[in-house]
This record gives structure tokens, C-alpha cells and sequence, in this order.
């Protein structure tokens, strides 16, 4: 038992006295043994005193406001409330205003000193005033604050005085329109909370007890801001509700009310729950996912539109143009390779080297007329929808992108058959947008809308049309292309032109008619109008060329193999003549000229001095004429010659075969040997697509019979085809499915098919390797009787079937006729198989 006894008789020993008590209540107040008579006398009554407060100071645990959320205090100390210290919560994610950023970096002594400073000014102290502890709420933006009371001044006194001086001195500030802070006594006992319950304008008060009037309500509550209104009490509940203009107003009074017993009524008080704006979309969605998913989706395409689509037009700007781009298709680029190309010549002639176009210049000779005539439709300006029809591999590219396009400034390549051959539907986006230059592209959300579109079948059994087709996808940038390649050919144009101090409007037709240079050239290659897999591109890419040719800014050329696309054209844009250029293999002159040209270098000369010197390159250098000084070159021998010109005999004039051959021989190959290794590679690749087991035994065997006839004749007559068996039924479809399939060309008469070749010169000599073969041909000649013995047993059986409910007919003289017509069918059918199995068997006898 602790006993003090202090006699104090002064003002001063009296005020020390009081510090002193204060002092060592608080050391007593964390023993562990009841307080003393004087002690309980001293202190005051707690805000709350319950079991839970006894038992956690039994149990020797913390008390303070943190972790009970009471403020302890005692009789000499005032509890006050400032706001606006810290910044309020005003959501969940706690976005504060810009102007208390700064106020939330405060440290625990910072804001201590700033509310003494607040309390007790340099200029108007309060002497004595003690501020014993803070404790933040800084979810509402404020500090309780615990002050001791000085001797000689009563609670009212010091609280009015911190009131005024609080007031005073936050209005100092150059924000304090923002930053101004109020003080306010707490009258009840506050419950210190951090729960996620954001304050709000209106407040909760429930009464526990009698409820107090509208009047009682008003005057308790006015004084901490201006009243909106005021909702009456629920008789049921027991609770009212007072609504505030502003947060600080309900804040100040839900601290410093709250607790607070009035006529035996405890009033205490809460924030309104409200619901949060994210809880309205949140549940929006959930409930009307039949609205809000297509709203959503609507949404992101706008935003698409907004910022994806001026992107993706530059993007295809820049794979037209090639403006910012360092590569050879820069207009940068071409001016200085056309600018050095002068001395690059004379380099060349001092060294006696040929470039790259010379050398190709025999075999273009006799297509010089038609690149002139390619260059004119260009210039000419008038409906520029041009077709180039020719064999695979008859140079159809480097006629239109290496000689007569290649000074040209704007120009887009399509190729049909990277798009034909992507087999799934984000592989075909993504090489449509590669060809086209359309980025950034997003395959992965139409799988995305894929999955939602079969989700919401599912649950209402209907689709929302959410997803978006391939085929549309792709129309969409065929769209986004069109206005990319307008803007492209109408960049120089001007509305008003000057002419001899006169303005004259022009319109954009006649800009674009006037300089055709201005208008890209889109070109379409490998265009052959039909096609199993993603055939809808070649309707989407006639239609958009057409449209492009139909506006005038684009010249649109088309490369194709086949006359199939004519018809699918004509479709798209009536009414109009095409231009059209066949090619046709080069001439046996031309071929032998490039051919010649391209194998110089296998048989150069070393210069001299050079160690490694071929002997026979050397003695034909030797013995070749040179009557200029240091030339590099030398001509062929005689029997070079003459082994290039009997392996060129097969091969003709198609490009692709000769620049294979010629590859073949610069890597060491004799002539000859070039040629059996070609003609082997071409058989190997006809029997794997025509003739093996995995094709339709139908088209396999035609395909036969016109490789034993074109083994014999270069060229056979279709009339010799449709009375075929194999032929018979359908003659004009099985010899298009051949040439479709790249078997054989076929040319035609007004429409009508006349001649069938090989589909290029070294197929005839492929054809005539794989019949001549001995023990290759006995295999396919085989298995070529077995598909001719199965297609008739197939029409017999079809015509026993026929016969069978004619044979139970009583009368059978009535349908005698077809009796006959039927078994005559059959014994030919029959003689046929018969013929094949002699023959299969004759094949299988081993030959002496």
C-alpha cells in the first residue's frame, strides 16, 4: 500500500502538486494491485469500463486505443479532436486529393508538433499545456488528441482557447482554403476503429435509450457543419439519420458525439454503408451478362477504333511506302543505289563483270515488248486491272516486281498462297496481317468471344453473335487497307492550285487521273480463284480490288496459272475488259543464252598470279583468244557446249527449271549429271501427288494413261481423251483436276479444250523416265491395272444391282432392251478385267 501525504499552500506547489499526482497515477496504474481510496478519488471515470478492459490488465496486456480502440484519460486531461490532418478515404482503393498527398508521408512527431503548435502558438501560448498523446483515425482524415489540463484553467477554458487558436493559426496557410484545420471537445466516448467503413456525408445515429427529438438533434449536431437534412426516428429501429453537406461535417460529428449520454439515452453513431460504384458495375454485369457483355464488347471495339485503327493505317502506310524502313525498298534507299549505279558501272566494265540484270537479259528478250506494254497500262491511267497468266515458274514475278516495278516508290505485294495455306484461324489473321501491314492485331481475343459466345448458348440457347468470323476479320482489313492506299495517292494533292495568279479547284478524280504515278500498285499473285480451305479469300481480294480500281487509287495487278480466276474477276467487276498478258515459256535461244551467261563463272580464269589453278580451265583460257589485257572471263569449250545444249533439250524454257539447273552445275555437277538428278527429283515428286496409293484410284489411273501418252507425243489431242473409260464419264472435269493439280496445261479453243501438255517441259522427260524405268514402271503399271480392275468391277456392280429387279419382272420381253444394253456392259467390263489380270500376270513373269 503506497500512502502520499503533500502539503502544498501556494498557487506553485499546488500546480506542481497536480503534475506530480498525475505522474505517479499513472506508474500506479500499471501495478497489478487494487488503487488506493486517494487514487480512485483522483482519477476520473473511464470513457468505457467493461470486463474486457479488467481482463486484458489482468492478463497484462496492452490497453492502449490501437488495440482496444478506448482512449484512456483521466479527470485533469481534455480529449479533442482535429481534422483534416491526414488525408480522408474517400473509396476502398483510397484515392486521396491532390493537395493532402503530402500529408500522408507524416511522421508520428511531425503531426505531434503540429498539434501543439496548433494548440498552443508561439504567439498565443497556452503555458502549461501538455499534449500528453496523439492517436490517429486516418481513414476519417484526423487526430485525437489528449491534453493535459493546467492548473489554474478549467476544461471549457482550454478547449475554447485550442478551438480559436486552431482556427487562427491553420488559416495561415497559402492553401489553407484546402488545408484548414478545426478542433472540436470530444463530448462522448469515441470508438477508435480501422474497419473498412468509409465515411460518408450521412450518419447513422442510433439511440440506445428514449430517442431524442429533430430539435435535441439539430442543436447537438449543427455546430460540426451544415445540416441537409434531417430523417425522422424509426419507431422500429430506433435509429435517425442526419445528412450533412460535406464529409468533414459528419466526420467531426460521428468522433466527438458518439458515446455521449443524454437523458440516459447513449447516442451512438455510424457512417451510412453505401454502395460503392464498383458494387453497381460489378453487379450490373453479373445479373445482365446478356447486356453488359455485349455493351462491353461494343465498348473495347470503340476504343479499338479510337486508338488501334489511325495505328494499323500507318502501319500499312509504312509496308507500302517503306518511308521510315532501311531496307532496299526505301525511296532513300533506291535514290542512292540509282545515284552510285553510274560508277558501279564503270567498276564493272574496268573489270569486265556483268551485273545480275544482264545477265538475265537473253532470257527476257523476247518479253521486253510486253514489260513496255505493262509500263503503258500504268501510265495510260484508265481502269489499270490487269491479268498475268503463265505456267508456274515462267517468271510471271520478276517480269512485274524486278522489271517493270522496280523504280516504283509504293507497292504491296499479296500472295494468295500463305494465306490459302494457314490452317488455322489465328495463323491466317496473322499472315493476313503481315501481308498487309496491319498492326497491332489481336488473335486471341476471337477466341476469347469464341468462348463467351458458346458460354451464353449454353445457358440461354442462344448465340450472341459476340465472335467475329475470320472472313469478316479479314474483310475488316481489306477495309482499313483501302483507306491507308487513298490517303497514300492523294498525299500530294491540293484542292487549290495556283496557275498564273489564278485559283483553280481541282477535284481528287481529276488529281488522280492526272498522275497516275501518285496511285500504289497492289499486286496479287498466285490468284487462282478456287480453293478448298479459306477459298473466300479470293471473292473478299476481287471485290476489294475492284473497289480500289473502281475509286481510281491503286493500279491492281493480278498473277495467276489458270483461267479459273477470269469468271470470279468478271463477277466482281462486270461489265469491263481486262488487260491481260500470257507468258509462255522462253525460247530455245533465250534459255540457251541465259543459261550460258549464268555458267561463265564456273569456268573463270584465275588472275595471274593466283595459286590453285584448275589445268583444264586453265588450257582452255589458254587456248581462248583474249585480246583484252587482264580480262577475267573465258568461252565455253565446244563440249561444254554441247553437254549444256543436250541437257537443256528436256528441260525448254521454264525459269524456275533453269536456275535449279544452273545451281546444280555452279556447285560441281557435270551438265548431264545435273539433268538425270532433276528428272529424277521431278518422277519422285509426280508419283508421291499423282500416282501413289493415298490418291483416288480414279484420278491416279487417268493420270497414267496421260503420262504413257505424253511419254510418246509432246502434245496430245483431247479428242483422243473423252472416249477413254477412265475419260468417259466426265472427260473436261478429270483433265481440269489434273491441271488444277499441276499435272499437265491444257489450252483451249473459244473455251473448248483442245491440247493437253505436260504442265512444263521437264515433266515430258520425268513422264518419259517413269515409263521407260524397268522395274519402276512394272510397279506403277501394277498398280495402275488394279485401280482400272477396280473401277470396272465398281461398274458392274452397278449394273447387277440394276439388273436384279428387272430379272423378277414377269414380262421380261418389255424391258429387253435394256437387258441387253446392261449385259453387253458387262462383258466388255468383264473383258477388260481379264485383259488387266493377263497382263498383270504377264508383269509378274520374270524376264530373261
Amino acid at each position: 500500500m503506497l500512502h502520499l501525504r503533500v502539503a502544498c499552500y501556494s498557487p506553485i506547489g499546488l500546480h506542481h502538486f497536480g503534475v506530480l499526482s498525475a505522474s505517479i497515477l499513472r506508474n500506479v496504474s500499471l501495478t497489478r494491485g487494487p488503487l488506493t481510496l486517494f487514487q480512485a478519488k483522483l482519477a476520473s471515470k473511464r470513457f468505457v469500463s467493461t470486463d474486457i478492459q479488467e481482463q486484458d490488465q489482468q492478463a497484462g496486456e496492452s490497453i492502449t486505443a490501437t488495440d482496444t480502440g478506448v482512449i484512456q484519460k483521466t479527470d485533469r486531461e481534455t480529449l479533442i479532436y482535429f481534422d483534416n490532418v491526414y488525408p480522408r478515404a474517400t473509396s476502398l482503393w483510397n484515392p486521396t486529393q491532390w493537395y493532402n498527398l503530402l500529408l500522408a508521408r507524416q511522421t508520428r512527431d511531425s503531426v505531434r508538433k503540429k498539434i501543439q503548435n496548433y494548440a498552443s502558438p508561439i504567439d498565443n501560448p497556452i503555458h502549461g499545456l501538455h499534449l500528453q498523446s496523439t492517436i490517429p483515425v486516418k481513414r476519417d482524415g484526423g487526430v485525437f488528441a489528449v491534453f493535459l489540463v493546467p492548473f489554474g484553467y478549467t476544461k471549457a477554458e482550454i478547449n475554447t482557447a485550442i478551438q480559436k487558436n486552431t482556427s487562427k493559426e491553420s488559416s495561415k496557410s497559402i492553401l489553407s482554403f484546402l488545408t484548414k484545420a478545426t478542433a472540436f471537445p470530444v463530448k462522448g466516448k469515441p470508438w477508435i476503429e480501422d474497419l473498412k467503413r468509409l465515411p460518408s456525408t450521412v450518419i447513422d445515429v442510433k439511440f440506445q435509450g428514449p430517442a431524442l427529438t429533430e430539435e435535441e438533434l439539430y442543436s447537438l449536431f449543427r455546430r460540426y457543419g451544415t445540416i441537409l437534412d434531417i430523417f425522422p426516428v424509426d419507431s422500429t429501429t430506433n435509429h435517425a439519420k442526419v445528412k450533412y453537406r460535406s464529409l468533414r461535417g459528419a466526420i467531426c460529428a460521428k468522433n466527438c458525439v458518439s458515446g455521449m449520454e443524454i437523458h440516459n439515452t447513449v447516442v451512438h453513431i455510424q457512417y451510412e454503408k453505401e454502395v460503392e460504384k464498383g458494387h453497381i458495375l460489378r453487379n450490373f454485369f453479373v445479373n445482365h451478362s446478356r447486356i453488359s457483355i455485349p455493351v462491353l464488347i461494343a465498348l473495347f471495339s470503340i476504343l479499338a477504333v479510337l486508338i488501334f485503327e489511325p495505328i494499323r493505317e500507318f502501319s500499312i502506310e509504312q509496308k507500302i511506302t517503306h518511308k521510315y524502313s532501311i531496307s532496299k525498298d526505301n525511296v532513300l534507299v533506291k535514290r542512292l543505289r540509282k545515284f552510285t549505279s553510274s560508277t558501279m558501272s564503270n567498276l564493272r566494265g574496268y573489270w569486265r563483270l556483268e551485273d545480275s540484270k544482264s545477265l538475265e537479259k537473253h532470257l527476257w528478250d523476247d518479253r521486253v515488248e510486253k514489260v513496255n506494254d505493262l509500263k503503258m497500262w500504268l501510265e495510260e491511267n484508265n481502269n489499270t486491272f490487269v491479268i498475268i497468266r503463265g505456267p508456274r515458274g515462267s517468271g510471271k514475278h520478276e517480269l512485274v516486281v524486278r522489271h517493270t516495278l522496280s523504280d516504283r516508290e509504293n507497292m504491296l505485294y499479296l500472295d494468295c498462297d500463305k494465306l490459302i495455306k494457314s490452317r488455322t484461324d489465328a495463323k491466317f489473321l496473322r499472315n493476313a496481317a503481315t501481308q498487309l501491314g496491319y498492326f497491332p492485331i489481336f488473335p486471341w481475343f476471337n477466341s476469347f468471344t469464341s468462348i463467351i459466345d458458346l458460354t451464353v448458348q449454353g445457358l440461354t440457347g442462344q448465340k450472341s453473335g459476340l465472335s467475329e468470323t475470320k472472313e469478316s476479320q479479314f474483310r475488316s482489313m481489306l477495309t482499313t487497307s483501302l483507306a491507308s492506299i487513298r490517303r497514300i495517292a492523294l498525299k500530294n494533292y491540293k484542292p487549290i492550285i495556283t496557275q498564273d495568279s489564278n485559283e483553280i479547284n481541282i477535284k481528287e478524280e481529276d488529281y488522280l487521273q492526272q498522275h497516275p504515278e501518285a496511285k500504289p500498285v497492289v499486286i496479287i499473285d498466285r490468284f487462282e480463284g478456287r480453293s478448298e480451305i479459306n477459298g473466300f479469300i479470293y471473292k473478299e481480294l476481287s471485290d476489294w480490288a475492284s473497289m480500289l480500281v473502281q475509286m481510281n487509287i491503286a493500279h491492281v495487278i493480278f498473277l495467276t496459272e489458270t483461267v479459273a480466276c477470269n469468271q470470279q474477276l468478271a463477277e466482281s467487276l462486270p461489265n469491263t475488259v481486262f488487260k491481260t498478258l500470257v507468258l509462255s515459256d522462253a525460247s530455245k535461244e533465250n534459255s540457251r543464252g541465259y543459261v550460258l551467261s549464268q555458267l561463265k563463272d564456273k569456268f573463270t580464269v584465275p588472275v595471274p598470279g593466283n595459286e590453285n589453278v584448275d589445268e583444264k580451265k586453265q588450257e582452255s583460257a589458254d587456248n581462248t583468244d583474249n585480246s583484252e589485257e587482264g580480262s577475267k572471263l573465258t568461252a565455253l569449250s565446244e563440249q561444254d557446249i554441247h553437254e549444256i545444249d543436250n541437257a537443256l533439250e528436256p528441260l525448254g524454257g521454264r525459269m524456275l527449271d533453269l536456275q535449279a539447273f544452273v545451281r546444280r552445275v555452279k556447285s560441281g555437277e557435270e551438265p548431264s549429271e545435273a539433268l538425270d538428278k532433276m528428272v529424277e527429283q521431278a518422277a519422285e515428286q509426280i508419283t508421291q501427288i499423282f500416282l501413289s496409293d493415298s490418291v483416288d484410284g480414279v484420278k491416279s489411273a487417268q493420270a497414267w494413261e496421260l503420262i504413257e501418252m505424253l511419254s510418246e507425243n509432246s502434245v496430245v489431242s483431247f479428242d483422243k481423251i473423252i472416249f477413254k473409260p477412265l475419260f468417259k464419264s466426265a472427260p473436261e472435269l478429270g483433265i481440269i483436276e489434273l491441271e488444277n493439280s499441276g499435272l499437265v496445261t491444257v489450252s483451249r479453243d473459244r473455251g473448248v479444250l483442245k491440247e493437253i501438255r505436260p504442265a512444263k517441259p521437264l515433266y515430258r522427260a520425268a513422264f518419259f523416265y517413269l515409263v521407260t524405268d524397268k522395274t519402276l514402271s512394272k510397279i506403277l503399271k501394277t498398280r495402275y491395272l488394279l485401280k482400272v480392275i477396280a473401277f470396272e468391277t465398281k461398274r458392274i456392280k452397278n449394273w447387277e444391282d440394276e439388273l436384279k429387279p428387272l430379272s423378277k419382272v414377269p414380262d421380261q420381253k418389255l424391258f429387253k432392251p435394256r437387258l441387253q444394253y446392261l449385259s453387253g456392259k458387262i462383258v466388255l467390263s468383264n473383258q477388260v478385267i481379264n485383259d488387266c489380270e493377263a497382263e498383270i500376270k504377264n508383269l509378274s513373269k520374270p524376264k530373261k
